[in-house]
């Protein structure tokens, strides 16, 4: 059984998430949720058709880190959400796990 813990995404908003969803970086571009490594990897190879060598330095982000990254919707968007408050939003709108989080922007 999943514990849940309660999380606030603003001020009349309360979210709950699964205690065992984390945040894991694959490379130094892409953020999968997801409950264990092995299962997001798998599905990031699944649905982007990359090579194994594809992961780089993967680890599990810090809660800590969920407070201090931000999600912006774009390049140029001036509004964001924390990591924690936007796997909140995932949660709420019954996103399934394994799946992608986020990405890095590259400015060419």
């Amino acid at each position: 059984m999943n514990k849940l813990r309660m999380l606030m995404a603003d001020d009349n908003e309360v979210m709950h998430i699964p205690y065992s969803v984390k945040i894991f970086r694959l490379n130094p571009f892409d953020w999968w949720a997801g409950y264990d490594l092995k299962s997001v990897k798998l599905a990031y190879l699944r649905e982007t058709g990359a090579a194994r060598d594809a992961f780089y330095e993967e680890e599990e982000l810090a809660r800590d880190a969920m407070q201090t990254l931000r999600v912006y919707p774009n390049p140029y968007a001036k509004e964001s959400r924390t990591f924690q408050e936007e796997l909140a939003r995932m949660v709420a709108r019954g996103q399934e796990f394994p799946c992608h989080f986020a990405s890095r922007y590259v400015s060419s």
